[in-house]
């Protein structure tokens, strides 16, 4: 599945719960920046599906803003470095993205 595959399924809560990783994430945060005209707009879209999603699976209370923003700009601070690079080549040229302690500043 494509990245743009993935987030449409995702705004379609068409993804199982225990099937959505960090990765996926990571994945839908870089689509969402490459569509949107701002940061702030792609924060807002992501925000939104994933609010929609965790909704959908029964753990609204699972949804944090304050960690979507820190993901998205981290991704947008990637993505800045490398604007034409995809999902892969992002987390292959900087893995700590992978780590989800990163956001405890380990």
């Amino acid at each position: 599945m494509t990245d743009v595959e993935l987030a449409r399924a995702l705004e379609r809560c068409e993804i199982p719960n225990q099937g959505f990783h960090h990765v996926d994430h990571l994945r839908v945060a870089l689509v969402y920046l490459n569509e949107s005209d701002s940061v702030d707009a792609a924060v807002a879209l992501m925000a939104s599906t994933l609010k929609r999603f965790a909704a959908s699976v029964g753990h609204a209370e699972k949804y944090s803003q304050a960690v979507t923003e820190f993901w998205m700009y981290q991704m947008a601070a990637a993505r800045a470095v490398m604007p034409s690079a995809d999902s892969q080549d992002l987390v292959r040229a900087f893995p700590r993205l992978l780590d989800k302690n990163l956001i405890n500043g380990r």
